[in-house]
């Protein structure tokens, strides 16, 4: 009795190892055949070629001396492990999916359009990209972006020196305005054809050093760091945190003025007739709203709390519309004017607790006499002081408790009251951009001296943020279980590796995960090839 098994060797179309089964007694012993198929008599059959002899006696140094007389006549090649070598291991997911990105947005035709008449003795495309891509994946200064470069598999970027990336830096800031004019509308042509709003606001980026003259000065910090000098970073955003356009001003610049420089930039660089304008409390003045409506742009801003015109809408009767969980609105018209009033009710909760927490500790130290001063400004406010006397100013606490919870916007915009509201809270996408831009893009510390420099600087991290998003975006929208802060660190375990076959030399990718497929199906990039490069 015997029975017997196919093993294919390599796929030859005929030929294969055939196992042969033969029971001698107790024990079981198999036996090894090359064996040929043929036809035979109009039947196929099997045509010993070899005997191999017992599977279990076989001496393996044999089958190898067999294997490599055997290997010129064939296609592939046979091996040792000492044969083998890995020479290199290098990041590559992030590189195969920003260039996929770079390119279905045209950025690789525009860059070069922009360069076509200038004479470079290096590939201005490429170093431009690699001042993007690093920003995103190892942000730094440009030494850094050339400690970075060897660590990634990106063959486009090798030749690249360090005076290329300066030089790349002085063009960027010569053709930014031009750049961001064709890239905002090939962007808005792409992702939001149906643009409406645009949300608008301002952050400041502070120097470790001097900073440029003409730019760098001492203004108001939204970082708590007035004592360094700094500028002012105006960026506009579409609601979903996309970056269009973005102007650098000096650090002492005031909103009112930075918003009325940069409306008249947005103006050149995109048709802006049908859009709404949203912004914050800080960028309201009647000489920017009277801009607006002789522009014939609809706006959505937040009016101060305690104006009188607030005040008075707040004293409107109506009831509230429920819009989510968190969110209240009801509209009002006060001297021909529309206000939005938001009411969250968990905010005027915590509101209310402040207080509460303030006033009890003023009490307390009222009691004591209060011979300290009390530092808290929040906590001064509600002290009325007569001469030598003080006593808690009810009034300020009870007028207070009329804001728990709630913030009034003005607006001109064709949109229903929910809308309106959500609209503006939006600006959250602005303000992400700027937390993104600080870290992990590090915006600062800007490693700059010189005007030109530093607006490229920013140009250039801008551009790193829209890739950003984009990613986190398309991860969001596919609903994936990874979590878009992680999505960099996984694509950076799809790497390149280098390996030595005797004489052959193989850049190969590693296995993708089902992890890394669901990612690259989401973000709309395809899987990168096995083999990159083959070289005998």
């Amino acid at each position: 009795m015997f029975a017997t098994e196919r093993t294919r060797v390599y796929d030859s179309g005929k030929m294969f190892l055939k196992r042969t089964k033969v029971r001698s007694g107790k024990n079981v012993y198999t036996y090894l055949q090359l064996v040929e198929s043929v036809w035979r008599d109009g039947r196929p059959t099997h045509k010993v070629v070899a005997n191999l002899g017992r599977e279990d006696q076989l001496d393996p140094a044999q089958i190898d001396r067999l294997l490599a007389s055997l290997a010129p006549y064939g296609s592939g090649e046979v091996h040792r492990s000492e044969s083998v070598a890995i020479h290199d291991a290098r990041e590559y997911g992030t590189i195969h999916v920003l260039n996929h990105l770079w390119r279905e947005f045209g950025c690789d035709e525009l860059v070069r359009s922009l360069a076509k008449d200038r004479s470079f003795a290096f590939d201005m495309e490429a170093a431009w990209r690699a001042l993007v891509f690093a920003r995103v994946c190892a942000p730094g200064s440009e030494r850094s972006v050339m400690q970075w470069l060897p660590s990634v598999y990106a063959p486009e970027f090798e030749g690249l020196q360090l005076q290329h990336l300066y030089r790349t830096l002085d063009f960027v800031a010569d053709v930014k305005d031009e750049f961001e004019r064709q890239w905002l509308l090939q962007l808005t042509r792409k992702l939001c054809p149906d643009l409406r709003l645009v949300l608008f606001d301002t952050t400041s980026v502070y120097f470790e050093g001097a900073g440029p003259v003409g730019l760098a000065a001492y203004g108001y910090s939204r970082d708590k760091r007035s004592d360094l000098l700094q500028v002012v970073l105006g960026l506009f955003t579409t609601e979903d945190g996309y970056p269009l356009t973005h102007m650098v001003f000096p650090g002492n610049a005031v909103d009112i003025a930075v918003f009325r420089e940069a409306m008249a930039d947005l103006r050149k660089k995109l048709p802006i007739s049908e859009i709404v304008m949203v912004m914050d409390r800080g960028m309201v003045s009647e000489a920017n709203l009277r801009m607006l409506d002789e522009l014939g742009i609809p706006y959505i801003v937040g009016a101060r709390l305690r104006s009188l015109a607030t005040r008075e809408a707040l004293k409107t009767g109506g009831r509230y519309r429920v819009v989510t969980e968190n969110l209240r609105v009801k509209e009002v018209r006060q001297n021909d004017k529309r206000y939005v009033i938001c009411y969250n009710p968990q905010e005027a909760e915590r509101d209310q607790v402040e207080r509460a927490s303030i006033v009890a500790y003023l009490e307390e130290r009222m009691a004591g006499g209060l011979k300290a001063f009390v530092k808290n400004p929040a906590a001064r406010r509600y002290l009325k002081v007569q001469g030598d006397q003080v006593s808690l100013d009810r009034a300020r606490i009870e007028e207070d408790a009329r804001y728990d919870g709630k913030w009034v916007l003005q607006t001109t915009a064709n949109l229903d009251a929910a809308q309106t509201a959500l609209a503006y809270k939006g600006l959250w996408q602005v303000e992400r951009a700027f937390r993104t831009l600080k870290n992990p893009l590090e915006i600062r510390p800007i490693y700059h001296w010189t005007p030109r420099r530093v607006l490229a600087h920013v140009a250039v991290c801008v551009h790193a943020y829209f890739f950003e998003r984009l990613v986190e975006n398309r991860v969001t929208q596919a609903k994936l279980e990874v979590q878009p802060s992680a999505v960099w660190e996984e694509l950076r375990r799809i790497r390149v590796t280098d390996i030595q076959l005797g004489a052959k030399r193989l850049t190969r990718c590693t296995v993708l995960t089902d992890t890394h497929r669901r990612l690259l199906r989401a973000l709309e990039v395809p899987e990168p090839e096995q083999t990159l490069r083959s070289t005998a």
